[in-house]
């Protein structure tokens, strides 16, 4: 098959399908959605923690609302603080199909089962992409085309616009349980090394009787600490010795991974954008990615139709996308991404001096935490700096 549309997204995740509904839903652009696997639902890889602006500002549908809850706590091995902030736990496949039948709806043509093989370059300039799928495979051409590819990063890294090979890198697995569970009120987040070395566990209510628990980890402080189990053996032991729940059945098991950096990244080039992980849009103090990817999304949806219409998709007009995300998100995160790797590697005593610093944060603080807008000095405040810190001074230097 060969089409030419006005833009193509690789990529059906949450901030590829968002991208498409935010173009269709408001102009007469035409756009297609390829994703590799052969249902939307089957790229099931987040919690989905999040925030209720995120159903709120992107007319998410409450259908895809597993659970809620009114507070988040932070323990340490020893410590515990609650803070005031309430959230959604979402279904993601559930998320991922509402998204991908509002854009159908809206107008976008949704490929599944397509995998994209190269990028086409034609002087210079991005025209399309080249694809396989179940009848061989062909290329569609379009004016925009958009790496919406996650962690993969498909043809961002190609261009050499976000270099996965010297970013971060994590893994995560989670259970969906049914079962007893006593803090379904409250996302908890557990930063103990000797469940969780090298990141943290969880745990999110997930409806009536049950939950979400899983453990996350950066593979380069888990390195210092790894002792031979796999991430596998520290779920399952997260899961069966806390006594605040019981499992009665595991319905589900989703496992993902992330890559990113500190999001200062090139966004665009002539006939291009990235959007989502696929620019390493994930925060990465606490690696929240669903807000941040629908937000990247919306403001790349925003800088293209004003392309489109004034028929310049040149790397100049198509990279005041990447100047709005630069200056509302990526210099904060900048500084996020170092303060992100003291955290993971504090002592057991550096995190639960961590947690009591954090549970002593104002309801205004508290928030502006949540938003990820606490400033230099705020950040400091949270950290037990050691002696030992010193040591690491020059390489976090060299991140700023």
């Amino acid at each position: 098959m060969q089409r030419d549309y006005d833009c193509i997204v690789v990529g059906g995740g949450p901030a590829g399908l968002h991208f498409a509904r935010e173009i269709v839903s408001d102009s007469e652009f035409s756009v297609a959605v390829l994703e590799r696997n052969d249902d939307l639902r089957d790229n099931d890889k987040s919690t989905g923690g999040t925030f209720p602006e995120v159903i709120d500002r992107y007319d998410i549908s409450h259908e895809v609302v597993m659970g809620e809850n009114d507070t988040i706590t932070f323990e340490g091995p020893t410590e515990r603080s609650r803070l005031d902030i309430g959230g959604y736990v979402l279904d993601f496949p559930a998320l991922l199909a509402f998204l991908g039948s509002d854009a159908k709806s809206c107008g976008a043509d949704v490929y599944t089962g397509t995998t994209v093989t190269e990028p086409i370059i034609e002087n210079g300039a991005m025209r399309g992409v080249r694809y396989r799928d179940s009848d061989g495979g062909g290329e569609l051409r379009g004016k925009i085309t958009v790496d919406a590819s996650g962690p993969s990063a498909v043809i961002s890294s190609d261009l050499g616009h976000f270099d996965t090979e010297t970013a971060r890198r994590g893994i995560g697995l989670e259970y969906e349980i049914e079962g007893e569970y006593e803090t379904n009120d409250t996302m908890l987040f557990k930063f103990d090394h000797t469940i969780a070395p090298g990141g943290y566990a969880w745990t999110f209510p997930a409806g009536k009787d049950a939950f979400k628990a899983g453990v996350c980890w950066v593979d380069d402080f888990h390195a210092a600490r790894e002792n031979g189990n796999s991430i596998h053996d520290y779920v399952e032991r997260w899961v069966r010795d806390d006594p605040r729940w019981n499992v009665g059945e595991i319905r589900a098991k989703h496992a993902g991974e992330g890559v990113w950096n500190n999001s200062i990244n090139q966004r665009a080039t002539d006939g291009f954008v990235a959007i989502g992980d696929a620019a390493s849009s994930i925060n990465p103090l606490f690696g929240e990615g669903i807000r941040p990817g629908l937000a990247s999304a919306e403001m790349a949806a925003t800088v293209v139709r004003t392309a489109l219409a004034t028929d310049d998709v040149s790397e100049g007009r198509l990279r005041e996308y990447e100047r709005r995300w630069n200056e509302k998100r990526g210099q904060r995160w900048r500084l996020q991404r170092l303060l992100s790797d003291l955290l993971y590697d504090f002592s057991e005593s550096q995190q639960d001096s961590f947690v009591k610093r954090v549970g002593r944060l104002s309801t205004t603080k508290a928030e502006r935490l949540r938003r990820y807008d606490l400033g230099l000095f705020e950040l400091v405040k949270l950290y037990p700096f050691r002696v030992k810190d010193v040591a690491k001074a020059p390489k976090l230097v060299r991140q700023l």
